[in-house]
């Protein structure tokens, strides 16, 4: 996903963007030179799953957010996040955002949780990645900009040129359809519960969307 188009022009802002790369990527980084017995001792305590959950592991609520599958699932959270995170965070502000980006995937991983709670022989793998997370900041970005025409790439491939409110409805029905009808191996409940958690904090945050800039000031940026 690309910007706005008429906020290309503006001068990337994204300190907390880069952390949040960062980090995962240390993380990943740690996470892969552990022994196996290291590796699954860590998935138990931080990884989010029901049966840890009930024990009280409650900071699993965060810390899953920053642990990932393997290579490509972190390249392609960290590729979606480099996409949509420096506009919203522009916007939002750093705080806000990442206070935004924290709750979708608290909520995410909520949602993934109750209904693990009251279907618990459907959802006995543990959940990581930052995808939750991920949701909630294209649900806040196509909330404030949603007239806006955002480029996308289908299946990373196809191009196309879309309103964000339909870039958001359409993620939102694959998302609910996997929900209903899961496939892969795919936390769709999270991936809901992220969009709706960032639509639901969004709503709780003074956010307006950056003003479309006009030639004279894009001309000034490019120099």
């Amino acid at each position: 996903m690309s910007p706005p188009a008429s906020q290309q022009e503006r001068p990337p802002a994204p300190p907390f963007t880069t952390a949040l790369i960062v980090v995962n990527v240390l993380v990943f980084l740690w996470e892969s030179q552990l022994p196996h017995l290291a590796k699954l001792s860590l998935l138990h305590r931080y990884a989010l799953n029901l049966s840890t959950v009930q024990q009280g592991f409650w900071w699993q609520f965060l810390t899953y957010q920053f642990l990932h599958g393997g290579l490509l699932h972190l390249l392609f959270n960290l590729l979606f996040l480099h996409s949509v995170g420096p506009l919203l965070e522009l916007t939002l502000g750093g705080r806000r955002y990442l206070s935004l980006y924290l709750a979708s995937g608290v909520f995410g991983g909520g949602l993934h949780i109750l209904v693990a709670w009251l279907s618990p022989d459907h959802f006995l793998s543990p959940v990581v990645g930052a995808s939750a997370g991920l949701c909630g900041l294209l649900a806040a970005v196509c909330a404030l900009y949603a007239e806006e025409k955002v480029d996308v790439k289908l299946f990373y491939v196809i191009p196309l040129r879309v309103r964000a409110k339909f870039l958001l409805l359409a993620v939102a029905l694959v998302t609910m359809g996997g929900a209903l009808f899961p496939f892969g191996n795919v936390a769709h409940l999270a991936h809901l519960g992220g969009l709706v958690g960032g639509l639901v904090a969004l709503n709780f945050m003074t956010a307006k969307p950056l003003p479309p800039m006009d030639d004279e000031v894009a001309e000034q940026s490019r120099r």
